[in-house]
């Protein structure tokens, strides 16, 4: 039932994306069957336990992101409104590269304007990164990362190893590293095993039909 998922305090999401923009592109489930649900986002405070989990904040400026968005819950609402449009431009984009649609890349393209320039490198846990200018409590902080990510890959050679899992309903984005670049399932103890299953199930039954004739 949509709505029925889960918060991401409770259970963390699954980043097998291999890129930021894309593990945030997953934050909807079944993506290609959205009569079943699955949306993960379904507030400003979603947001934000995935931003953290994901890496994109450290603990205290989810913090003190999540008591800004309680001082300003109409702007909280405007940028999870502005998260999801992101995530479906980015989709989109990364789904069809090669027709690209004139809006997606408009409202990428807004929103990089809105966002800090990164003019100077700084340490980061595990090594570096852009330093962002303003307060640290503008609630559109989560979104700046997971758009210079999907820019960056959108402008790169790896944009040709962005795979869609080939289940059915699932349509999780993930970069394909694999030697031959073979993968075709967002993740085989999901959707891949999922695939076995099924393929054993129609083995049994054609066996079945034959000897059944016989």
């Amino acid at each position: 039932m949509p709505g029925s998922e889960p918060s991401y305090a409770v259970v963390p999401p699954k980043l097998i994306g291999g890129e930021l923009c894309l593990d945030f592109i997953n934050t909807h489930q079944w993506r290609r069957d959205r009569s079943a649900g699955g949306e993960r986002l379904t507030d400003y405070e979603e947001l934000l336990h995935w931003a953290t989990h994901a890496g994109d904040l450290d603990g205290r400026e989810g913090r003190r992101l999540r008591v800004a968005a309680r001082r300003r819950p109409d702007r909280a609402r405007a940028v999870l409104a502005e998260a999801l449009a992101l995530r479906e431009a980015l989709a989109r984009l990364f789904a069809r590269p090669r027709r690209p649609a004139t809006a997606d890349l408009a409202l990428v393209n807004r929103m990089l304007a809105a966002a800090p320039v990164r003019a100077e490198v700084v340490p980061a846990a595990g090594g570096f990164g852009w330093s962002t200018a303003g307060p640290r409590s503008v609630l559109g902080r989560p979104l700046w990362a997971v758009l210079w990510n999907g820019l960056e890959l959108l402008t790169s050679a790896r944009l040709g190893q962005v795979r869609t899992c080939a289940d059915a309903r699932c349509g999780w984005m993930f970069l394909d590293l694999s030697r031959n670049r073979t993968r075709r399932w967002c993740a085989m103890e999901n959707c891949g095993n999922r695939a076995k299953v099924r393929r054993h199930y129609a083995r049994r039954r054609k066996g079945r039909g034959v000897s059944s004739r016989a």
